[in-house]
């Protein structure tokens, strides 16, 4: 049984999603923008890699907005 914590954060505050297996995270990251950056236990992934990354089954991903200098 996978125990995957999904943490997306926004500006409006985080949004956290326990005891996810790999599909239910793959379709939640499916529905966000590609504005987003995407970590697996702290390893930055390319939203396209997520597919070939295997997540542990107690992983915490976290998704953030990509943040770029001087841009607010």
């Amino acid at each position: 049984m996978s125990n995957i914590t999904l943490r997306i954060v926004n500006e409006s505050g985080d949004t956290i999603m326990n005891s996810l297996s790999e599909a239910q995270l793959r379709q939640e990251i499916s529905t966000l923008d590609n504005e987003k950056w995407i970590f697996v236990d702290g390893r930055m992934v390319n939203r396209t890699e997520l597919a070939n990354v295997e997540v542990a089954d107690n992983a915490t991903v976290i998704v953030t907005p990509k943040i770029v200098a001087g841009r607010v």
